[in-house]
Formats: structure tokens, sequence, C-alpha cells
């Protein structure tokens, strides 16, 4: 019998074999990747976010009185429930007098936030995030 030019069977499982390992390689690559890039996206997204839902139409914050540089006092107009917003190491939402809280915002570093109050009901607020970024936006609040 002549012996035909080809692949053996081990060898094609071999080949096989080193194609499965890279592309098993290729995946953790990108998973790693994305891992990496993703904390970055979700940051900056729940910033605005956070501003978005603070001039929501659904709460209609009416802005009472600011407590310093840390501590804003708003008004449900809908409701007439009074709420503080305030934090450390992220915003949370308090309701006043009735317990409980909401956190709004996270991954602030320490108490490295301010509020400044503008002409009319807006307030610009500015952040330091933990990964070192800093954030500011301003927030309209509703008029009576």
């Amino acid at each position: 019998m002549k012996k035909q030019a080809g692949f053996t069977i081990a060898e094609s499982l071999a080949a096989l074999l080193v194609t499965a390992l890279v592309m098993v390689l290729i995946n953790f690559a990108l998973t790693a990747v994305r891992q990496v890039n993703r904390p970055g996206l979700d940051k900056t997204t729940d910033w605005y976010i956070f501003l978005r839902e603070m001039e929501s139409p659904d709460h209609h914050f009416v802005l009472e009185k600011m407590v310093g540089h840390h501590m804003l006092v708003v008004r449900d107009a809908q409701s007439g429930l009074k709420y503080q917003l305030q934090g450390q190491d992220a915003f949370y939402l308090t309701a006043v007098g009735r317990g409980g809280y909401l956190r709004v915002l996270d991954d602030i570093k320490g108490a490295t936030y301010s509020f400044t109050r503008l002409p009319g009901s807006r307030v610009l607020v500015e952040v330091e995030r933990t990964n070192g970024e800093q954030d500011a936006g301003i927030i309209q609040f509703y008029k009576e």
C-alpha cells in the first residue's frame, strides 16, 4: 500500500487543541479589557442620572434652603415631604422627620463635595470621585 501525504488524526487534534486554547486566551483578554474600562463609564452615567433625578418632573423638588456648603434641604412639591441631600462617601436623600434614606450617588471621595447657590433656583454641585475624576453640574430646582 502506498503512503499518502496528509495530516494524521493526532496532528489534527493537536491543531484543534492549540486553536481552542488561543480562543480561550483571547476571550479572557477581552473580558479583562472590558472590566478595566467599565467603571469609568458607570461613574459618568450615574452622575448624569443623579442630576436628572434631582430635576425630575416626577418629584418637583423645590429648594428650601442650603446649610453651609454640604447640605441641601429640598421639598417634594407634590407630596410636601422634605428631604436632606448630603453625604460622605455617597449622596443620600434623607426624609426629614420620617427616617429612611435613598442613596442617589456613589463613589464620592470623602467629603470632597460642595453645593453653591446660584441665582434663581439653581445649585452648582461639585464632587471629586474615588477614581480622582472631578464632576460638576447645575441642578435647576422647581420654583413655587
